[in-house]
């Protein structure tokens, strides 16, 4: 009978501590600047941050590239899943529970410069035959929000840069920071594009399945904070700035430029 005590109270015990040692399924998609594929291997400003999170708490999982339609159908429906970098919309915001930002972003709709096409409102881009996005992004899901019926997706940024100069789309629906380097990748020249119309400007952070524990959700948090407070998160965003030309974080250059 002490025996059966023991042992239901240590049970008991473990039920009510933090649960910090779950196995996470951590997500990215191939989305440059911030998170991409380079000579087959997950190199990024995003990525950094996030293995940095995973040294301070213990995190040794590997983090896995998926098509974004599927990382976020996880996110969606599985527990102790991460995916990084999630637009933080307003509709998404109860979906998940959120640490960040890791970056910020402006969503715009690129055209050929050849092409002639002028956007000066939503209604203007809906009159073109085709948009390329990506498979149920957030870039989509604002367009169909706003009555569009003429997109069409894929599950690779880097085939609708394609597509656009080859003229099998006519707009783009991308981002900034980024264009430049998906160009590169694709094999495209990215001063055949141009920006025709802008969307919006929105925060990129780290999304977590709500099933998965506050105190591994805190864990990361608090991580990340003193990441900021250390200055650790700066030297990586500076870094990567100097490294890529598409600067991934165009606000420290024009603080820059502002002081000087």
């Amino acid at each position: 009978m002490k025996t059966l005590f023991i042992i239901l109270s240590v049970g008991l015990l473990f039920r009510g501590q933090p649960v910090l040692c779950a196995e996470l399924t951590i997500l990215t998609e191939n989305m440059p600047p911030l998170n991409y594929i380079e000579n087959d291997v997950l190199v990024g400003p995003s990525v950094e941050i996030v293995k940095e999170i995973q040294r301070r708490v213990g995190s040794n999982e590997p983090i896995q590239v998926y098509p974004w339609a599927r990382a976020y159908k996880m996110a969606l429906e599985e527990e102790n899943v991460v995916l990084f970098g999630t637009t933080h919309t307003k509709v998404r915001y109860n979906l998940f529970k959120w640490v960040g930002p890791l970056a910020t972003k402006r969503d715009i709709l690129v055209a050929k410069k050849s092409s002639g096409i002028k956007i000066n409102s939503l209604e203007d881009a809906k009159i073109v035959k085709r948009i390329g996005t990506l498979r149920d992004d957030t870039r989509e899901r604002l367009l169909k929000s706003q009555g569009f019926t003429n997109l069409e997706p894929v599950s690779d940024e880097q085939l609708n840069a394609q597509k656009l100069v080859l003229g099998r789309i006519d707009l783009w629906a991308y981002k900034k920071p980024g264009l430049r380097t998906v160009c590169d990748l694709a094999g495209v020249d990215y001063n055949e594009l141009e920006e025709v119309y802008h969307l919006r400007e929105i925060n990129i952070s780290i999304a977590f399945s709500k099933q998965t524990s506050d105190s591994i959700v805190e864990a990361w948090r608090k991580a990340f904070e003193a990441m900021h407070a250390d200055g650790t998160i700066m030297q990586i965003r500076k870094k990567w700035n100097m490294k890529l030309e598409d600067d991934p974080f165009p606000e420290i250059a024009e603080q820059k430029e502002a002081t000087n």
